[in-house]
């Protein structure tokens, strides 16, 4: 039996329209002002932002984040997120490192390092190495990570508003080891930080985010910084998506841009550009570029660049080559504040020597002059299909369009060759040096442990190397032969004039000058192509391995660490284990370990190896030749640090 309603209504039923369905608009609006005013209270800066490391902010009225372009590009925004564009950097949290950092323990200058997570964040703390676990002092965290492909560094809070500084260590991903900072980069070998504090802040975030000012206080060394973005995203490419999204809110637009043939003018298309334009959009972190003037560089810091993808110049910087005549003022200032620029990051002929400057390479080639070559001629950076297998080689085969990996890249051009390519090789059709890539894009460039192509596209010289210490890309794979050889056949088969050769380049291979005499960029490259199976096929392996295993002592240690690696490659040496990072005493104790394993267990007793590669039939060194070799090795001190 149901009860009697109340005499009298309740309080809360007072309060309450008398429909139901009155009632449920009511609390259904209640809920949405109880959301909005949380989402306003959550938005005030002052309450939500960290102040211990750089943030995400407006930072440009036309800005938009691209979680913004989601959900009309599904497809673009997949592929994006995929990209080691959108992880170029990334705070620190959990999932977002190569490796769990939890519990990692590190030693350094005397100092043990622990790292613990708490929450969300991880914490370092430090106490002289060998001391108790409660000597462990206070923790600063970590707060931002560069790279997520080659190589991951971290950035520490510094106890200085947002200005950070250097964790020493960093994370090399494919071996799955942490290494001192400055022994993934090639800097000379002194004890020493490669970036100090401030420097991510100054420098670094130029072209690891999106749309940065560093904002410096005036006066002081203590930065304020903001980011539209960590890492690469959709606005530095595109530009201009708040105009887009307003504009296309408008549904009878969208149908009519659908059915359109032309751009539209509310977003920039790096693929409707023409191609030095298209270009510059990479260009704008992918070059060697300068600041305009110092008051250019404090307007950049202050305010942010104001380049916009589809803009024909990079408005408060220039795109630096040595040896032009543009921007005379900025480069006699430049040659006064730093005489080694231009010397230490390009070959002798101009060619930029250090990975992740590629526009310059591509700039000076002779396709770039016609005015439709560009980036997205080989790359491309949204595939049509989003499948995570997909997505998971192109993004880890340099998000290279599809067959563009292959002599296609050129022939498509260039397709005279298609139909006898080895009457312009001269090598079988489907050998390593009929690859256009090989002989025109060969690997000069060196950064991340390991030696990358030039987009600077050319053809082989003997020249280039007696002039400019280049490595020509016929010797990269012909290291057994001396430039006598080379200049020979380019006459032969090209027409070249051999340029004058010395007594060495006539009778020593040119693998065996460039280890022993180069300068450490020089012998990074080297030691990389000794590991190259093109290189072994072509020039033999026996003869390799004493140089490699010299170079396990080289003063600098990406030069030991690619000549480790390369030393792997070859038989008898599969993952051969080395410490490449040890002191001197251990490293001449690892090569002499080394050595006696090539000598008794690998070596060929019958063995024929020839003179030009300065060993004696028995595969000694021949002494003097090689002490005088050495003797004349380069003393520069390098420092290619991408």
């Amino acid at each position: 039996m149901a009860l009697p309603p109340p005499t009298s209504p309740s309080p809360l039923s007072r309060l309450l329209p008398a429909s139901w369905w009155a009632r449920i608009g009511l609390l259904a609006l209640t809920a949405a002002v109880l959301v909005t005013v949380t989402s306003l209270v959550n938005s005030d800066p002052s309450r939500s932002s960290p102040t211990n490391r750089p943030i995400k902010a407006d930072v440009a009225a036309d800005h938009v984040s691209s979680d913004s372009c989601r959900s009309c590009h599904p497809g673009n925004y997949a592929s994006w997120h995929a990209s080691f564009h959108r992880t170029m950097t990334q705070v620190v949290a959990p999932g977002t490192s190569a490796i769990e950092l939890h519990g990692v323990e590190l030693s350094h200058a005397s100092l043990d390092y622990r790292i613990e997570r708490k929450g969300s964040a991880y914490l370092v703390r430090t106490k002289p190495q060998g001391a108790p676990a409660t000597a462990f002092g206070q923790p600063q965290q970590l707060v931002l990570s560069t790279g997520s492909h080659s190589l991951q560094v971290f950035w520490l809070e510094s106890g200085d508003g947002r200005t950070v500084g250097q964790f020493p260590f960093a994370y090399i991903i494919a071996e799955q080891r942490w290494a001192l900072v400055k022994d993934t980069f090639l800097v000379p070998p002194e004890p020493q930080e490669v970036y100090s504090k401030g420097d991510w802040n100054a420098s670094c975030l130029n072209c690891h985010t999106t749309q940065p000012r560093a904002r410096l206080t005036p006066g002081t060394a203590t930065f304020d910084t903001q980011v539209a973005d960590f890492g690469i995203s959709c606005e530095a490419c595109h530009s201009g998506g708040r105009e887009h999204i307003e504009a296309n809110r408008n549904p009878l637009r969208r149908f009519a841009q659908h059915f359109s043939s032309g751009p539209d003018k509310t977003i920039a298309n790096p693929a409707r550009m023409d191609g030095p334009t298209s270009s510059l959009v990479c260009g704008q972190c992918h070059s060697i570029w300068m600041f305009n003037s110092p008051e250019t560089q404090l307007a950049f810091m202050r305010d942010g660049g104001k380049y916009r993808a589809g803009q024909p110049d990079l408005d408060l910087r220039w795109v630096a080559t040595p040896g032009g005549t543009d921007h005379p003022v900025e480069r006699a200032s430049l040659a006064k504040t730093d005489p080694h620029f231009f010397g230490d990051q390009f070959w002798g002929d101009g060619q930029v020597r250090v990975i992740g400057r590629e526009f310059n390479g591509v700039k000076a080639s002779p396709c770039f002059k016609g005015g439709k070559y560009s980036c997205l001629s080989c790359h491309e950076m949204h595939p049509a299909q989003t499948d995570a297998a997909t997505l998971e080689h192109w993004r880890t085969n340099d998000q290279m369009a599809p067959k563009m990996e292959s002599n296609a890249a050129c022939l498509s051009c260039h397709a005279k060759f298609k139909l006898n390519l080895p009457a312009h090789t001269h090598h079988a059709a489907d050998s390593p040096g009929s690859s256009c890539y090989n002989c025109h894009m060969p690997r000069t460039i060196y950064g991340l442990l390991k030696a990358t192509r030039s987009h600077e596209i050319s053809s082989p010289t003997v020249r280039e190397s007696t002039e400019f210490n280049r490595p020509n890309a016929c010797n990269l794979c012909h290291l057994d032969q001396p430039l006598a050889w080379t200049a020979a056949k380019l006459g032969e088969w090209y027409g070249q004039t051999a340029p004058a050769l010395s007594a060495e380049d006539r009778s020593i291979a040119t693998g065996v000058k460039w280890i022993l005499k180069g300068d450490a960029g020089q012998r990074a490259l080297i030691a990389h192509s000794m590991g190259e199976p093109a290189t072994q096929k072509a020039s033999g392996t026996d003869w390799l391995y004493p140089y490699l295993i010299f170079e396990l002592n080289d003063p600098y240690a990406a030069v030991r660490f690619v000549s480790w690696k390369s030393l792997q490659s070859l038989p008898g040496f599969t993952g051969y284990a080395f410490d490449y990072t040890v002191d001197d005493a251990k490293q001449k104790d690892a090569l002499d370990q080394a050595y006696r394993k090539w000598w008794f267990e690998v070596r060929k007793p019958t063995g024929d190896f020839r003179a030009h590669t300065a060993l004696e039939p028995t595969g000694m060194f021949r002494q003097e030749l090689f002490d005088r070799l050495l003797d004349q090795r380069s003393k520069k001190k390098m420092m290619l640090v991408e």
